[in-house]
């Protein structure tokens, strides 16, 4: 039987290519979707696999994926297919319960090989997902989710004193996790705090 696909990206020439490949090299029965937000969760059962990209409008790969495991679905697969390389993301990805991980720009047989193994049971991180894994103790379980919130407020152009009333906390509880992020990165300025949260897609 032919699987069943769904492709969830916000950029259509990619998805018209992906379909292209899809239905030569799987006969595959192929929906796309270009917002996460118009997917009806409980018919994501009806996929075999879901594609995913981690940056679409509103949500990001991960959190689609973590959204749609809550709704108890435990056969549906999902590969996240994106250009964003950062451990931070794949771990991520990973905790969110996806199946496995490769980059827009990785070669076409890596793309079916990932098809391939994820549809028979398995996982598949292509080698420069899988190298950038290695680095996960030294990049990633760095922030508190208190202070991912707080960074991407920060990176929204908000000051402590709009932080904190957002948050209902002290303008001081606000700045000691302004100071234990930046010693936690190693950064010292706002601009380099704004860069690192847009890097890891934290905006």
């Amino acid at each position: 039987m032919a699987p069943k696909i769904l492709i969830l990206d916000d950029h259509m020439l990619f998805c018209q290519g992906i379909e292209r490949i899809l239905l030569e090299q799987f006969n595959s029965e192929i929906d796309i979707i270009n917002n996460p937000k118009e997917v009806i969760l409980n018919e994501v059962n009806n996929y075999d696999i879901v594609l995913v990209d981690m940056d679409m409008p509103g949500q990001k790969g991960y959190d689609f994926v973590s959204t749609v495991k809550e709704t108890g679905n435990k056969t549906t697969k999902f590969l996240i297919v994106s250009m964003h390389n950062k451990p931070s993301l794949v771990k991520k990805s990973i905790e969110s319960g996806v199946n496995g991980y490769i980059l827009k720009d990785d070669p076409l047989e890596v793309f079916t090989e990932a098809i391939t193994a994820i549809l028979e049971g398995g996982e598949f991180y292509s080698e420069r997902v899988e190298e950038s894994m290695k680095y996960l103790t030294l990049e990633t379980i760095i922030l508190s989710p208190r202070e991912e919130q707080i960074l991407k407020y920060i990176a929204k152009g908000l000051n402590a004193n709009d932080i904190a009333e957002m948050l209902y906390i002290s303008v001081e509880t606000v700045k000691t996790h302004n100071r234990n992020i930046k010693s936690k990165l190693k950064i010292e300025n706002r601009a380099e705090l704004i860069k690192y949260a847009y890097k890891n897609l934290l905006t």
